[in-house]
């Protein structure tokens, strides 16, 4: 939109086009991941951006209807055409003030604020690790099932707001298909071209039917000629005409998309893959963890040796291989060398005194 800025204010008609589509999938967007944006930002999200929308397609609808026009005058009798003028030269006065009301609007404090907002949206942080295509059947299945809602209402006796309200959804529904991933690969790319086919159509009924509209403004209201009531009388057959042949194509052409299963095969493939890709998500989470785990217990300091505890004279070192602290041969040698023999201890005891655990022993048997 912004990109767009500079071109818009002179007038130029398809970057106003582009503004009005930009601001289309910012709504389909806004929609989309409503769900992680602060209800503050996405209230005023909601209220600006169709405002800013409207204003781009006042000024967009005046080009479409004029081309429209001009298409259908050259199937017109050569003498009806230049009564056709005053008609054109109405619309061109829409424009001009459509479009002068679109430059005050860009350059108004609240256009200023909305972008500066979308330029940094405040977004939750609740699932801030949550991939977009374990998400994407769950993010689209909502828009799919209000495509389908209104797809059902139509018939042949179905008002032509129907018919754009189900073009509104459509659109919506292929921007969301749009910036998901493709994940479902050629099921996907064929739903989106089957989508955008039926876009078309129901956008040519759409402007058709407004050009309708606006001639039987125009004869009830501009007081013009009678050569031009006559002129317009004739394009207004002309697009009657045009109006009900696309009105059976648009039927035909979701009645098609409709039985073709297409959109409910696409959402099992998305979910399909999003169970894969949560299950590698998962696998990779749990190796990564027990990496760590491992790292960790790799990078604990060793735990000091114990030392052997004091064998007696009595209970040679090299009688303890099965001790639950075992001594190697070397330590057993020092050891040894610094025992007292035991023939010597005995030799130099007090013959008077017994050992304590000598008059235990008799104590015990006298006990």
């Amino acid at each position: 939109m912004q990109r767009q800025h500079d071109a818009v204010i002179a007038g130029d008609i398809e970057a106003i086009h582009q503004v009005r589509v930009s601001s289309r999938r910012l709504r389909a967007a806004i929609e989309l991941f409503s769900t992680v944006l602060y209800s503050g930002a996405l209230k005023l999200y909601r209220r600006d951006i169709p405002w800013i929308a409207h204003q781009a397609g006042e000024v967009r609808n005046c080009d479409v209807l004029e081309t429209i026009f001009k298409q259908r005058a050259r199937k017109l009798d050569p003498a009806l055409k230049s009564s056709l003028d005053p008609i054109v030269a109405a619309i061109g006065a829409d424009r001009v003030a459509a479009h002068a009301q679109l430059i005050q609007d860009l350059s108004s404090k609240r256009y200023q604020g909305l972008v500066a907002r979308l330029s940094a949206p405040p977004i939750k942080m609740a699932r801030a690790t949550a991939k977009l295509g374990v998400a994407a059947a769950d993010l689209l299945e909502p828009t799919l099932r209000r495509v389908r809602k209104k797809g059902a209402k139509l018939d042949d006796q179905a008002p032509p707001a129907d018919f754009h309200k189900l073009r509104v959804r459509v659109k919506r529904l292929r921007y969301v298909l749009e910036m998901v991933p493709a994940i479902a690969g050629k099921r996907h790319r064929k739903a989106l071209a089957r989508l955008e086919q039926l876009q078309e159509l129901l956008g040519n009924y759409n402007d058709v039917t407004a050009g309708v509209a606006w001639l039987h403004n125009y004869a009830a209201s501009a007081g013009a000629s009678p050569a031009t009531i006559l002129a317009a009388g004739a394009l207004l057959h002309s697009l009657s005409q045009r109006s009900r042949k696309l009105r059976t194509r648009c039927l035909k052409a979701w009645a098609r998309l409709d039985k073709s299963e297409i959109l409910s095969d696409l959402l099992d493939d998305m979910r399909s893959r999003a169970a894969e890709l949560a299950d590698a998500e998962r696998e990779a989470a749990e190796a990564e963890a027990a990496a760590q785990s491992e790292a960790a217990a790799s990078s604990k300091p060793q735990t000091a040796a114990v030392d052997a505890p004091y064998q007696s004279p009595e209970s040679p070192v090299s009688e303890t291989a099965n001790s639950e602290y075992p001594v190697s041969s070397a330590a057993n040698e020092v050891m040894d060398s610094n025992a007292v023999p035991a023939s010597s201890e005995a030799n130099t005891q007090d013959p008077q005194q017994e050992p304590a655990s000598h008059r235990r022993d008799d104590s015990e048997h006298a006990a």
